[in-house]
C-alpha cells in the first residue's frame, strides 16, 4: 500500500481523505472495542450516517461507480446481506451488526484509492493502539501504579480499562520474574487483537521493513493468541516458499530455539501446547455439543437457524460449527463462493494469503467472516498495490 497517493498520480481531497478514515473508524468499531463499551452503538450510528453523506457527496461528482470487473461480486454480496439480513429462520431477529455486510457491498463502488487510503489510516490507528498497550504493559511490568477502571465482563471476568488500553482478567503470566499479560489492546480479548494485527501483516508485503511493522508483529506475539500464531506461520510460509526466502527459516529456528529457552514451561503448556493438542471437543462446552449433534440430527441443516441461535440458548461457540449452526450450508457454500469471486485471476501470493486467512478464521474464530473489518480486509488484499513491483509500502 502507499503512503502518498500523489507517487502514482493521484492526490485524494479533503472529503474523500475524510471518508477514507471514517470507513477506517467503521472497520475498529465492527470489532466492538471494550473502551468504548456503552457507546458503541451511538459511535456505530453517526459513523454509518457520515458515511452516508460522504458517499452521497462523492457519487454527486461521478467518482462512485462499479468496474465490471466486481459486478458478480456486487450482487453477490446483495444477496448474502439478504441472506443474512432478512429474517426467515426461527432465530433470526434484527441485529444492527447486520449493517457491515451492507457497507462491504457499498465500497465495492468506491474508488480504489480511497479505500486503500482508508486502510491506510486503519493501520495507523491500529499502530498507535499497539503502542498504547505496550507502554500500559511496561508500566505495569514496572510496578507503576495507573488510574483504571474495572468493567465487569457478561461470561464471568472482568477487563480493567486504562482508557487507552484494556487488561483481561486471567491472562497473566510471569516469565524472568517479570509478570506480564496477554494484550488486548483496547478489544475483548488477545485471540481478537492478534487476528486484527494479522490482517496488517497480511496486507502490506513489507511492513516488517518498518518500525510499524516491527511493533506490530511484536504486539501480535505478545497476544500470545493460538490463532495468531497459526497465521503467522502462514504468513512465514508465504515467505520462505513463495517467495523463497530461505533465510528466513534460519532466523525463525533460532529464534525459537531462544524462546524455548526462556519462556517457562508452564506459560508455553498454558498458552501454546493446551491449545494445539485439545481438540474442538475438548475446548468447548458438552452443552454446545450435545445442541450441535441434535442440530445435525434434527435441525435445519441446509438454512441454519439463524443469526441469533447461540446468543438466545446461551452458548458461546468460536468455531466453524457456530457458523453452520447459524447460516446452514447454503450459507457455508455462499461464503466460500464469495472467497473465490474475491480472489479468482489474483496473484498467487495474494490467493494463498486471502485463502488461508479465511480458512483459519472460519475454524477458529467464524463469528468474525462477516465483520466489516474482516470484509475490508479481504477487499484491500486483492488490490493488491503492495504486492506490485517498484511500489513502497507504508
Amino acid at each position: 500500500m502507499l503512503d502518498k497517493f500523489e507517487n502514482i498520480g493521484y492526490t485524494l481531497g479533503f472529503g474523500e481523505k475524510a471518508f477514507a478514515f471514517i470507513i477506517a473508524i467503521l472497520a475498529i468499531l465492527s470489532c466492538s472495542p471494550v473502551i468504548s463499551i456503552g457507546f458503541n452503538s451511538i459511535l456505530i450510528f453517526f459513523f454509518v450516517l457520515g458515511y452516508t453523506l460522504f458517499f452521497i457527496k462523492i457519487a454527486s461528482k461521478g467518482k462512485i461507480g462499479l468496474k465490471n470487473s466486481y459486478l458478480s461480486l456486487f450482487v453477490f454480496c446483495i444477496i448474502l446481506f439478504l441472506y443474512i439480513a432478512i429474517p426467515f429462520r426461527d432465530y433470526d431477529r434484527f441485529s444492527p451488526s447486520v449493517i457491515w455486510f451492507f457497507l462491504f457491498s457499498t465500497i465495492l463502488l468506491v474508488d480504489r484509492f480511497i479505500l486503500t487510503k482508508g486502510f491506510y489510516y486503519f493501520t495507523n490507528i491500529l499502530y498507535y493502539i499497539c503502542i498504547a498497550a505496550l507502554i500500559v504493559l511496561i508500566l505495569n511490568a514496572l510496578g507503576v501504579t495507573l488510574p483504571s477502571v474495572i468493567i465487569p465482563r457478561e461470561i464471568g471476568g472482568t477487563f480493567t480499562s486504562y482508557f487507552i488500553s484494556v487488561r483481561l482478567s486471567g491472562q497473566d503470566y510471569s516469565i524472568l520474574g517479570v509478570n506480564l499479560y496477554r494484550l488486548s489492546g483496547i478489544f475483548a480479548e488477545p485471540g481478537h487483537f492478534g487476528l486484527i494485527l494479522a490482517m496488517i501483516l497480511f496486507a502490506y508485503r513489507d511492513i516488517l521493513k518498518t518500525l510499524k511493522g516491527k511493533v506490530i508483529l511484536l504486539t501480535c506475539i505478545l497476544t500470545l493468541s493460538f490463532g495468531s500464531f497459526i497465521l503467522l506461520l502462514g504468513l512465514l510460509t508465504k515467505n520462505i516458499i513463495l517467495e523463497k526466502k530461505l533465510y528466513l527459516a534460519i532466523l525463525i529456528f533460532i529464534i525459537l530455539i531462544i524462546s524455548l529457552s526462556v519462556i517457562p514451561p508452564e506459560v508455553l503448556e498454558r498458552f501454546f501446547f493446551d491449545k494445539a493438542d485439545g481438540t474442538l471437543e475438548e475446548r468447548t462446552s458438552r452443552y454446545f455439543i450435545d445442541f450441535y449433534n441434535s442440530f445435525m440430527i434434527n435441525g435445519n441443516v441446509l438454512f441454519g437457524e439463524g443469526r441469533d441461535v447461540l446468543e438466545i440458548n446461551d452458548i458461546r461457540n468460536s468455531d466453524y460449527r457456530g457458523f453452520v449452526i447459524r447460516y446452514g450450508y447454503v450459507g457455508l457454500f455462499l461464503f466460500f463462493l464469495m472467497l473465490i469471486k474475491l480472489f479468482i485471476r489474483k496473484n498467487i501470493l495474494i490467493q494463498f494469503l486471502g485463502y488461508f486467512y479465511f480458512i483459519v478464521v472460519f475454524m477458529h474464530r467464524s463469528w468474525f467472516i462477516d465483520y466489516f473489518a474482516f470484509l475490508f480486509f479481504l477487499l484491500i488484499l486483492t488490490y493488491n498495490l503492495s504486492y506490485e513491483k517498484n511500489k513502497k509500502t507504508l
